[in-house]
């Protein structure tokens, strides 16, 4: 699992280098995804407070999915508040240092991302469980399947669509999580 999360980078990378701006694009990815990585945190840990807090007998389930959907609203919708609004713009430019074209062009992919988060509240939930259960081996496939979704959508939304790099691979990234979830 770890491998494939790690591996799906340099694979990405050199399609976002096949596509249209490419330049910006890779001047862009990094600022995008480690600003969404901050809102992603809180999901990436909740994983192992599910694993400590459901239980032997799974009873603590409904109260953790609760919690999940609650978690998954607030930090999706953060980051979307800032993602629809001209706080992008203030975070792009003031904060990250990004010039005013670049500040633009920054816009869309984070706008596409801003519903990672909730998806990876999502599949740190389904981890948990699936830990909890003895059932490993789903994690595995579930990483898997988003791992071929990225290459094929970021694939398709280059060679097919000549999307920008950018915008290519975040909605690559959103649709292959989707599908891990969807799993």
């Amino acid at each position: 699992t770890s491998l494939l999360t790690l591996g799906i980078q340099p694979f990405v990378t050199f399609f976002i280098g096949q596509s249209r701006m490419p330049l910006e694009s890779f001047a862009v990815m990094p600022v995008v995804t480690s600003f969404v990585f901050i809102f992603r945190g809180l999901g990436l840990s909740f994983q192992e407070v599910v694993v400590a807090l459901i239980g032997d007998n799974m009873a603590g389930f409904n109260q953790l999915k609760r919690f999940a959907i609650k978690l998954a609203m607030f930090v999706a919708g953060t980051l979307m508040l800032i993602a629809f609004t001209p706080l992008a713009e203030i975070w792009f430019r003031d904060v990250s240092g990004l010039s005013e074209s670049l500040t633009e062009f920054a816009k869309l992919p984070l706008m596409i991302m801003s519903f990672f988060p909730a998806f990876t509240v999502l599949i740190s939930f389904q981890r948990a469980v699936l830990v909890k259960a003895n059932e490993t081996k789903q994690i595995t496939y579930g990483t898997a399947i988003e791992f071929v979704g990225i290459i094929v959508v970021v694939a398709i939304c280059i060679k097919f669509f000549s999307l920008v790099g950018a915008v290519a691979a975040t909605i690559a990234f959103v649709i292959g999580r989707m599908a891990a979830c969807g799993y």
